[in-house]
């Protein structure tokens, strides 16, 4: 059983069709819609990263800065990205101190960048300086983003219980005008799970739960997943303007700061800028939401180059469109990391599922189940989060440019995605869940059951047992007592004449009142198990049996097989063990059988072959048959009731009782001339009407010799 399928999502623009180069494997999963090239455009050039990272240096922090060039512009040889005329100038460059990036904003922005995306990785300093130089946290109600700036210091996810507890937040869009920038943020916690046994992991405090896997021979289940929570943070600026400075009322929270020191836009950047925030677990930067010199940071240095023809020049636009596909970007990494998790947590609910259903009534696997749909629980709150923040920031990110003509265009995809990851979690996960614990409880209730009728079967028993020795103890009570009557202690020979009669009248009041009263309030017997056996026996001896029952004419040979099938009639007999059904809407007590009705089955089902008669009739079916047919058994079409002293040894000229000649069976005329044991009514113009095992048969008078 595979898991549910993801669903591919639709594309929305021609910047997000599938992305044909052989990228690096860290990242989305191809389902993801990634931008390949317009038609009738050349590949662009390579990507080259100028250093690699070793086991050392991946642990240590990384800033990624992507700078988006005005149509135009050049830097160095060397910076530019995609230089091919006509095409706009993408800027790469990693950092790995303050003082690179202090050095970057040594003159200022400058107007040449229409767009930068920061990408921090497990870098305090750089969220520090970034929280400064874009003047995040603070106090100002007006242009501050003061609660962000916090959640922005806080690395890690908050703590409840001992336990982590994962959030997630938006802000909503708010505009500086003195800065002329619009902006907009939102964080959030999401899971990532990691092999167990990563020494790259220290702090287990944000572990969230463990998962079951199979080992590398996918043969053993083993504890092979660690959940850790991780935190993600995205700050959206855009640089608009035209926004109108309140008037005198307002007082500008930048007074002062201007003079005597450089320009505004010198100290704070005012350019349009997308900025993620992003942490490891294991403080490597392959593991982030968005790996280091993966197919998401390949693509954003390419964006400009797979920018279609037709998108319109002005710069403004063009960081727009870029944006949106930036931001979409993140969302769907986020749901590629959704996607591996509950492709894990899947495999974790199989193994437990193969285990319950080995064994559904042991409820040893409670503390696991309960654990399970705790973890599911956390999944579906941190889900509630994260479908918030889509639906908010689609709303946010559409203000943050004052053109309300493209609502819908931003976070496109998201709502779908996420709703499809949210079905997932539902129908792999809780479902499943819940499912096995229903399965186990009434496994473990039709266990305690079982367990309760026998037990109760044991009471049973031993109340016979006291029944049966309760007179003894009187006895032995009566003859030790301290009374005249024994003053001369009498001889002991007085306790057996009175314990053995004493005894044989509780035995037999005892079978009175456990099988003939018994068997007249109800059969104890169930139907259906011998109507089953009589139809397998049927199959076996059709010459001895019926559907019905044994046929009571058969003659045996020899004295073994006669006593043999004097047993059988007496235990077997219909009249015995097969009741008249109940009438319709009323329900009967059925009894379980006894171990000595089994024993009385297993018998007969053994000496069923042993049995020989009379004509020399064989064990095989195939024969017994035939012996039907041509009427040497039974009443077949040349079987007539009066022949007597032919070969044949159909009925013997003995007379039946009234009794076994009710529990005959007579087919005369049944197609073939073969008496198949089932009761047949015989519709005839005349003849003596009989009862038998219930029904009324009519028997033909034609040559019948009594």
């Amino acid at each position: 059983m595979e898991p549910l399928s993801r669903q591919l999502t639709n594309d929305t623009s021609l910047v997000t069709k599938s992305f044909e180069d052989d990228l690096s494997t860290h990242g989305c999963k191809p389902r993801l819609s990634i931008p390949t090239k317009a038609s009738g455009r050349d590949r662009g050039p390579g990507l080259q990263w100028h250093k690699d990272y070793n086991a050392e240096t991946k642990l240590k922090p990384r800033v990624l800065m992507i700078d988006y060039v005005r149509k135009g512009f050049l830097y160095t040889r060397e910076q530019v990205e995609g230089s091919h005329e006509g095409h706009r100038r993408v800027v790469a460059q990693e950092i790995h101190d303050i003082a690179t990036l202090k050095s970057i904003y040594k003159d200022g922005r400058g107007t040449n960048s229409v767009l930068r995306i920061f990408h921090v990785q497990n870098c305090t300093w750089a969220t520090k300086f970034l929280i400064h130089k874009f003047r995040i946290k603070d106090n100002d109600d007006i242009v501050g983003l003061q609660e962000f700036g916090d959640w922005l210091l806080q690395k890690k996810p908050q703590r409840r219980a001992g336990k982590p507890l994962l959030i997630g937040k938006s802000w909503k869009t708010t505009a500086d005008p003195w800065r002329g920038v619009t902006k907009c943020s939102f964080g959030m916690d999401y899971m990532k799970h990691y092999p167990c046994g990563d020494a790259e992991i220290e702090d287990k405090e944000t572990c969230v739960s463990g998962l079951m896997g199979y080992d590398d021979n996918a043969d053993n289940p083993i504890h092979r997943y660690n959940v850790y929570s991780q935190r993600l943070s995205v700050y959206v600026q855009y640089a608009a303007p035209d926004l109108q400075i309140p008037g005198p009322d307002f007082v500008s929270p930048y007074q002062g700061l201007e003079h005597g020191s450089r320009p505004l836009q010198e100290l704070y950047d005012n350019g349009s800028t997308v900025i993620l925030f992003d942490n490891s677990e294991t403080r490597s930067i392959y593991d982030s939401l968005i790996p280091a010199r993966g197919e998401w940071e390949s693509r954003w240095r390419r964006l400009a180059f797979y920018l279609a023809n037709d998108h319109p020049e002005g710069d403004g636009q063009v960081a727009l469109e870029c944006m949106k596909i930036i931001t979409q970007d993140i969302f769907k990494a986020i749901v590629n990391c959704w996607d591996q998790l509950l492709d894990a947590s899947w495999e974790h609910v199989s193994i437990l599922e193969e285990k319950i259903y080995e064994q559904p009534a042991d409820e040893s696997r409670a503390p696991e189940l309960w654990s399970n749909s705790a973890h599911w629980l956390k999944y579906e709150k941190l889900m509630f989060y994260h479908i918030d923040i889509v639906n908010d920031m689609r709303k946010y990110l559409v203000e943050i440019d004052g053109d309300l003509t493209d609502e819908g265009l931003w976070l496109k995809e998201s709502p779908e995605d996420f709703d499809r990851l949210g079905g997932l979690i539902q129908e792999d996960l809780v479902k499943r869940t819940n499912n096995l614990s229903e399965l186990m409880y009434k496994s473990v209730g039709i266990r305690d059951s079982r367990q309760s009728l026998q037990l109760g079967t044991s009471m049973w028993r031993l109340s016979w047992i006291t029944f049966v020795f309760l007179p003894l103890t009187f006895l032995v009570g009566f003859f030790g007592m301290n009374v005249d009557a024994f003053k001369d202690s009498p001889s002991v020979k007085w306790y057996p004449i009175f314990a053995v009669p004493f005894m044989v009248v509780v035995f037999i009041f005892w079978y009175l009142l456990k099988h003939w009263l018994t068997r007249h309030r109800q059969s104890p017997h169930q139907r259906g198990v011998y109507e089953a056996l009589y139809a397998d026996l049927h199959n076996r001896r059709p010459e001895l049996w019926s559907r019905a029952g044994p046929r009571n004419y058969v003659q045996p040979k020899g004295r073994v097989s006669k006593i043999k099938w004097w047993l059988m009639l007496h235990w077997m007999s219909p009249k015995r063990l097969l009741l008249p059904r109940p009438p319709a809407g009323q329900v009967l007590d059925d009894e379980s059988i006894g171990a000595f009705n089994r024993l009385k089955r297993y018998l007969v089902r053994k000496w069923t072959p042993e049995i020989e008669v009379i004509g020399g009739p064989t064990p095989d079916p195939e024969v017994g048959l035939e012996l039907v047919n041509d009427g040497v058994v039974g009443y077949g079409r040349t079987a007539d009731l009066g022949l007597e002293g032919d070969n044949r040894t159909a009925r013997p000229a003995l007379g039946l009782n009234p009794s076994e000649e009710r529990d005959v069976v007579l087919a005369d005329g049944v197609e073939g001339g073969r008496n198949s044991g089932v009761l047949v009514e015989e519709q005839t113009q005349r003849g003596p009407e009989r009862e038998g095992m219930g029904l009324q048969l009519r028997v033909p008078d034609g040559g019948v010799s009594r």
